[in-house]
């Protein structure tokens, strides 16, 4: 059915691992962080509540809205803990994509229960009639919903994928490379300030 806003945690791997081979420095430079523990937290979150292993006392509405609220807790703490990559542009703007994504996607799952999606979109990205028509857990139809909705709902399909994901997503992803970008510039940084004399002076190549 309509991807989860979970396809930036799908797609990053590939995308760091690409990096990382291209330009071995950035596995070095990505030790920068703090609280990776939080995003395996977010991931083990997520796999719990995809495998309904929640106690059975939870309906999975509640389930759904607590998991949303835990995890904008994870990316707002994350943030907070990397805070001092806020000192360059390209980290200010990762740590304030990776909380407002994750709220994005967050606030209608906390309020509905159920992460809205766009039916148009849900064809466009190679859904049949006959899969739309059976019930999707976890997701409602935009016309099921009130219309306010609609700019956090899931609306861009990806075809290849067969998902659908929403502005969350995009700007989860895009704060999350940006992220590898950041930790990569100042791991740069400070090789460059290592070369350095105590005054201040770079030494001379040889």
């Amino acid at each position: 059915m309509p991807g989860p806003g979970m396809l930036t945690l799908m797609v990053l791997p590939a995308l760091i691992g690409l990096i990382i081979v291209a330009r071995p420095k950035v596995a070095t430079s990505l030790t920068r962080l703090r609280g990776t523990w939080l995003i395996a937290l977010a991931a083990a979150l997520q796999f719990v509540q995809n495998n309904g292993w929640w106690p059975e006392e939870f309906p999975e509405t509640t389930e759904r809205r607590l998991y949303a609220v835990l995890v904008v807790g994870v990316a707002v703490s994350f943030s907070w803990l990397n805070r001092s990559l806020s000192s360059t542009t390209t980290g200010s703007w990762a740590l304030l994509l990776i909380p407002v994504g994750a709220a994005s996607n967050a606030i209608p799952i906390a309020v509905l229960g159920a992460m809205p999606y766009s039916l148009s979109s849900a064809h466009l990205a190679g859904y049949s009639n006959a899969q739309l028509a059976a019930e999707a857990s976890g997701y409602v139809q935009l016309g099921d919903v009130a219309p306010l909705w609609t700019p956090l709902a899931d609306l861009l399909p990806i075809p290849i994928l067969m998902k659908v994901i929403s502005i969350g997503d995009v700007f989860l992803f895009a704060g999350l490379v940006l992220l590898v970008i950041a930790c990569s510039s100042m791991n740069t940084e400070s090789t460059l300030e290592s070369v350095a004399d105590p005054d201040g002076a770079a030494r001379p190549s040889v």
